[in-house]
C-alpha cells in the first residue's frame, strides 16, 4: 500500500526510536521488594528505568512530573486546558527464568526482531507511541488540549503507580486515552480481574515446606521439590508416560517438573507445573483430594467447578493458578480470576468456596472490568488510524480476559501494539518484537494523536 503522511515521519524518526529501545530494555525493571525505599517505591530498578525515561522526556522538550517516583508524567500542548487526552504505557517487566536463549536485557536482533524482556510488553510499545507524540508535539498544532504522556512502574503487579496518581495526586481523567499495552486493532472491553487464595487441610508426611511462583497471572510453569525422603521412581516413570506434555527428571533427590508458561488470562494455553506436582503426589500418597485439585484448574476454564461464566462480550471465564505453597498441613493455591461484566465476584469466590474442595477461600484482590461503547467516535477515530496504516478492514475490536491500565482510568481503551495473528510471547521465554511492527506502530500511534486532538476539540 502507498506510504501516508505518518507512516513517513515515523521512518525519519525510526532510528533515533529505535536506539532509545535498546537502551530501555537494556535496564532490569522487574520489582524488587529489597530496594523499596520512600524514593523507589518499586525498588531501585523500576526507578532507574523511569529516571532515564524522565530524562528522555526533558531533552524532547516535554514538560516533565516525576508523581513521587510512581510515575512518570510528560506533557504538553495548553497546559491548563481541560481537553485532556492521555496514553498510559508502563517501564515495569515481569520476572525472567534461567530458559531464555538470550539474554533477556541485553537487546538482541535478528531477522528483523528484537528479542529482550518488555520488548513487546510494554517498552516496545511505550518508545512507538512516545516518539509518535514527539512528531505530533513538534510538527502539529494541539494549542487547544493538553496531552499527557503517563509511564507507571507497578502494572505487572497491582498498579499502585496509578493509584497513587489518580487517587493521591487527584490527578484529573482525560476526555479520551489508550494505552499501548495488548492487541490492535484496539481492545474495548475488559474482564474483572479478582485474585483469591483456597486453602486445603491435608497432610505430605515426608515434605515440610514448599512455596513455588513469583506472580500469580502467570501459569507456574516450573517447580524443583527436595524428595529425598519419598520414594518416587516408578511414580515418576508412569507420570512422564500418561503427561508426555510436563518435563520431570529427578536428580540428587531433587523432583523438577517443567510445564508451559502462559499469560493469566490463556491459562489453556500453559501447562502448570505445580498442579501436575500435586497431581503426582497425589498417585504417591494416594490422595484424591490433589487429584481433585489438579482436575479443578488443570485447564484453568472453570468448568469443572460450574465457574466458567461468558456474557454477550465474553466467551469465558479464567483461573490462573500463580503460585502454591504448603506449610504445617496446609496447602494454598494463589488464583488469578478473570470474569464477564455479568458475574458479582462474591458470588464466583461462594462458587468456588462450594463446588471445589478447599477450606477457606479468601478474597485477595479485585480489579472490575470495563466496556466502552463499540461504536463511539471515540473507537471509530482509534479503528480508523490502524486501518489507514495496515489496509486491515478485516480485523475486528477486541474484548479481552488481559487487564491493562485502561481499567485504572476513564474514557479509556488498549490500542495495540500486538498485531493480529502474532503472539510475542508477553510473559514468557523469549519474548520478542518484529521491528516493522514498531515502525509501523509511530504511524499507527501518530495518526490516532492527530485525529483525536481534531476530535476533542469538536
Amino acid at each position: 500500500m502507498e506510504k501516508t503522511e505518518f507512516y513517513k515521519k515515523a521512518e525519519v524518526i525510526y532510528q533515533e526510536a529505535l536506539d532509545t529501545l535498546k537502551q530501555i530494555v537494556s535496564i532490569n525493571t522487574i520489582y524488587d521488594e529489597t530496594s523499596v525505599t520512600s524514593k523507589t517505591p518499586f525498588g531501585q530498578g523500576v526507578e532507574n528505568g523511569l529516571e532515564f525515561l524522565a530524562n528522555l522526556a526533558k531533552q524532547m522538550g516535554f514538560n516533565v512530573d516525576r508523581c513521587d517516583n510512581y510515575v512518570d508524567e510528560f506533557t504538553c500542548g495548553d497546559l491548563s486546558s481541560n481537553n485532556i487526552i492521555d496514553i498510559y504505557a508502563h517501564c515495569d517487566v515481569v520476572p525472567v527464568s534461567k530458559n531464555w536463549k538470550t539474554d533477556p536485557f541485553y537487546p538482541t536482533i535478528k531477522d528483523g526482531i528484537m528479542y529482550a524482556r518488555g520488548s513487546s510488553d510494554d517498552k516496545g510499545p511505550l518508545v512507538a507511541s512516545l516518539y509518535a507524540l514527539k512528531i505530533l508535539k513538534d510538527q502539529y498544532d494541539i494549542s487547544n488540549c493538553k496531552i499527557r504522556f503517563i509511564v507507571g512502574g507497578d502494572e505487572e503487579r497491582n498498579s499502585a503507580c496509578l493509584e497513587h496518581y489518580f487517587h493521591k495526586l487527584n490527578k484529573p481523567y482525560p476526555r479520551y486515552g489508550f494505552s499501548p499495552d495488548a492487541d490492535y486493532p484496539l481492545i474495548y472491553a475488559e474482564k474483572g480481574i479478582f485474585s483469591y487464595k483456597a486453602s486445603y487441610k491435608i497432610d505430605l508426611p515426608g515434605i515440610s515446606s514448599f512455596k513455588f511462583g513469583q506472580a500469580l497471572n502467570v501459569v507456574l510453569d516450573e517447580v524443583n521439590l527436595d524428595v529425598s525422603n519419598l520414594k518416587l521412581d516408578d511414580i515418576i516413570n508412569k507420570y512422564s508416560q500418561k503427561y508426555p506434555e510436563v518435563q520431570i527428571k529427578c536428580e540428587n533427590n531433587i523432583l523438577s517438573i517443567k510445564g508451559k508458561p502462559s499469560h493469566g488470562s490463556l491459562p489453556w494455553q500453559g501447562v502448570n507445573a505445580g498442579l501436575h506436582l500435586l497431581n503426582l503426589l497425589s498417585g504417591y500418597y494416594q490422595n484424591n483430594l490433589l487429584n481433585k485439585i489438579f482436575e479443578d484448574y488443570r485447564f484453568g476454564d472453570g468448568k469443572n467447578f460450574h465457574g466458567n461464566y461468558s456474557s454477550n462480550h465474553f466467551a469465558d471465564s479464567s483461573y490462573c493458578v500463580g503460585k502454591i505453597e504448603y506449610s504445617n498441613s496446609i496447602l494454598t493455591i494463589y488464583v488469578n480470576m478473570r470474569l464477564p461484566e455479568n458475574v458479582l465476584t462474591l458470588d464466583a469466590i461462594k462458587n468456588v468456596k462450594e463446588n471445589t474442595s478447599c477450606d477457606k477461600v479468601e478474597l485477595l484482590s479485585s480489579s472490575e472490568g470495563f466496556i466502552i461503547d463499540p461504536n463511539s467516535d471515540f473507537v471509530k477515530v482509534l479503528l480508523k488510524a490502524y486501518q489507514d496504516e495496515t489496509g486491515d478492514y478485516n480485523s475486528k475490536v477486541l474484548a479481552i480476559g488481559g487487564g491493562t491500565y485502561s481499567r485504572e482510568s476513564k474514557n479509556t481503551v488498549a490500542f495495540g501494539m500486538q498485531f493480529p495473528g502474532i503472539d510475542t510471547l508477553m510473559h514468557q521465554d523469549g519474548e520478542y518484537l518484529r521491528l516493522d511492527d514498531f515502525k509501523k506502530s509511530i504511524a499507527i500511534y501518530l495518526n490516532a494523536l492527530y485525529n483525536l486532538v481534531k476530535l476533542v476539540n469538536n
